[in-house]
């Protein structure tokens, strides 16, 4: 099983695998009717591809709600296997889809070597960290809803939590606007150097399917809207908000740029009020990521407007200008009840502390040092081990590091300062070199796994965990 279970004590019998599972689930659970659907059909085809026919009886899942057990965790369940019936113990919605998951495993490794029953056991389990991040950028390279969809599920599969949707950067803005149309009418295409005209964006209602669809997984969505920097596409649609206003292009080319948004002029300001107004009517969830990140200060510090902005608040420099206008999206997202997320540059200057950084440069040491000086809360994400996008092999197309399943599984919160702080984990997926669903997959998994076992169990077991991926058939 992956992630691992935190307790797991055999009671030495069998249940024979059963032609149909019954699910009984009490009224305040009605609301996981469509993800117990899920797990029959994904049952079901476990036992259509079994080569030996599977007992014709009818076997019952009994769903406990509120169990007596002292509760470690909101998300804790309990799973008992006898003979006769499976009885699934929780005290949430999550706690139930998580011990349903670890029984579809259970019975995806019984089928796959061939056993026609499964072991009688008692499992109990919760997660170590509530924050299991996956996340996509859908900005280099756009990725439709039903792509989208597949990615949620593969979350869904080995209890990852938390979608980072990176929607806007140089090379795409991906949200329909209904209050500045040009973002998706302009920003969401760009011109290849063959001419071709590239692009896409969500409508909303095609993002309130994928909110729907995450909330049926018990996975929630933090929309991203990187600021001040990675902008073009957005200065491409309104270029009044750069420093130096010419005609933008959506960018073609990967990397950092020295257009971005102006923040000395009133404007900028009152723009991103109104569109932050939108996008949270729109995301209501209780996360925002801000971006923050890899923003060149090369405009603002000959920019007239900047500069008037850096004198009027007495600001020392210009990383404090972006500490400045940080803190003031803050509390335009704070006051619409937002918990905000940025990567860790914005602790370079000094910014609000209920920020939650994503701490991403390097092994990330510094910033989670930065983290606890600032009493910043954090999660783990650092490039040198949970970038996805890393080639994964010799010959792949892509960063020159290479970052292994090895190398992902390694990492450990609790030898970080400042671990009482830390929220959790995430890997990220940037697509610059991913030009299609395959890659996407292929670039994902199965190093996405070892992080989603990270996250989950604290108890390091490398040689147990490819047995485990080989045991599902995810290993070859």
């Amino acid at each position: 099983m992956i992630p691992y279970p935190r307790e797991i004590q055999s009671l030495g019998g069998k249940m024979s695998l059963p032609k149909r599972f019954e699910v009984i689930c009490p009224d305040e659970m009605s609301c996981l009717a469509a993800y117990i659907q899920r797990f029959n059909e994904a049952y079901q085809r476990l036992v259509d591809a079994f080569p030996a026919p599977v007992s014709g009886d009818v076997l019952k899942i009994k769903l406990n709600l509120m169990p007596r057990i002292a509760a470690s965790h909101k998300d804790m369940h309990m799973i008992m296997i006898d003979e006769g019936a499976v009885t699934l113990s929780a005290k949430s919605e999550n706690g139930f889809r998580y011990g349903l998951t670890t029984l579809k495993q259970l019975c995806k490794i019984a089928v796959n070597i061939g056993r026609d029953h499964l072991e009688t056991v008692r499992i109990i389990d919760y997660p170590a960290y509530d924050y299991r991040g996956l996340h996509l950028d859908v900005s280099r390279h756009f990725f439709g809803v039903e792509v989208v969809k597949s990615y949620l599920d593969y979350m869904d599969e080995f209890k990852l939590n938390h979608l980072h949707w990176h929607l806007s950067d140089d090379q795409g803005w991906r949200i329909e606007s209904a209050k500045f149309p040009l973002l998706h009418e302009v920003g969401a295409y760009r011109y290849e150097a063959d001419g071709e005209r590239y692009g896409g964006y969500y409508s909303h209602d095609e993002i309130r399917q994928v909110l729907h669809y995450a909330e049926g997984l018990g996975i929630e969505v933090i929309p991203e809207i990187d600021l001040p920097g990675h902008t073009v596409a957005m200065l491409a649609a309104y270029p009044s908000l750069a420093c130096f206003p010419r005609e933008f292009e959506v960018e073609t080319h990967w990397g950092v740029f020295d257009d971005i948004l102006c923040v000395g002029k009133p404007q900028t300001m009152d723009f991103l009020r109104e569109l932050l107004d939108e996008l949270c009517e729109l995301f209501p969830g209780r996360y925002f990521h801000i971006g923050g990140d890899e923003a060149p200060k090369t405009r603002w510090q000959d920019c007239p407007n900047c500069r008037a902005m850096l004198k009027e608040h007495a600001l020392p420099d210009f990383e404090a200008l972006q500490g400045w206008f940080t803190n003031e999206i803050v509390k335009i997202l704070r006051a619409k009840g937002k918990e905000v997320l940025a990567w860790d540059e914005v602790l370079d200057s000094p910014v609000d502390s209920s920020i939650i950084a994503m701490a991403w440069r390097g092994d990330a040491k510094d910033s989670a040092k930065l983290a606890l000086k600032n009493g910043n809360r954090y999660v783990l994400s650092p490039n040198s081990i949970t970038y996805l996008d890393w080639s994964a092999g010799e010959g792949e197309p892509g960063r020159k590091e290479i970052s292994t399943l090895e190398n992902v599984y390694s990492i450990d919160p609790q030898s970080y300062e400042g671990a009482h702080l830390c929220l959790g984990m995430q890997a990220n997926l940037w697509t610059e070199y991913i030009p299609d669903e395959t890659r996407l997959f292929r670039m994902l998994h199965p190093r996405a796994m070892a992080l989603a076992e990270r996250a989950w169990n604290p108890r390091s077991d490398y040689e147990g965990f490819l047995s485990r991926l080989k045991a599902l058939g995810e290993l070859r």
